[in-house]
């Protein structure tokens, strides 16, 4: 499991950025390393705990779906990506989110197409 976090990295010209990023082996997803992973990437936004469960049950939904196709492309990991609007982080601020699930083929048809599953938070009203 890589986890990589992205503070000030701004994700292909736009104006989302990275707050985490994770890469998870699929014989690890059966276990809590992307819950335990997420709710740590998560925690300085302070959100409401409903919030969280709600982001949090939606990764294991995803994760759980990316699975069962991966036995059909062979992926050996999948991808967790958190963006979130630039500038500062300010506490109690109320948020949504939407997910995106990519399969990406590669150029090289030896290679694996990769799974990627990106959770896009923003602030409401904002």
């Amino acid at each position: 499991m890589n986890h990589n976090h992205h503070p000030a990295h701004n994700f292909e010209d736009t104006n989302w950025h990275i707050l985490g990023e994770l890469e998870l082996a699929i014989n690890a997803i059966a276990g809590d390393g992307a819950h335990a992973w997420l709710t740590d990437v998560l925690h300085p936004l302070n959100l409401r705990a409903d919030f969280l469960n709600k982001i949090l049950t939606s990764a294991q939904l995803a994760t759980e779906r990316a699975v069962q196709a991966e036995s059909i492309i062979r992926s050996e990991h999948i991808h967790l990506v958190v963006f979130v609007p630039p500038g500062p982080i300010l506490p109690k601020r109320n948020w949504g989110f939407f997910r995106v699930e990519k399969i990406e083929n590669t150029a090289d048809g030896n290679v694996d197409p990769e799974h990627t599953i990106e959770f896009y938070l923003y602030v409401e009203g904002g």
